[in-house]
């Protein structure tokens, strides 16, 4: 059985507004600096443990989030 070409229109225009919604989505992934690089490296060579940098990111995130105002 063939698919209408309505059926068609509809399934086109649906994955149309998924590509736009995640082109118009912000970036969980920044362009980062050369010296944010840096600094991020500089405080991973500090810890006593052996961190990648998204984890580093990520634990320095969240002492960001957790410090008192």
């Amino acid at each position: 059985m063939k698919e209408s070409t309505l059926a068609k229109i509809t399934a086109s225009v649906a994955a149309a507004r998924g590509v736009a919604k995640k082109a118009l989505a912000a970036s969980p992934n920044p362009d980062w600096t050369e010296s944010e690089i840096r600094a991020i490296d500089e405080w991973i060579a500090l810890q006593d443990v052996e961190l990648d940098r998204p984890e580093a990111i990520r634990r320095l995130v969240e002492l960001g989030l957790s410090a008192k105002r």
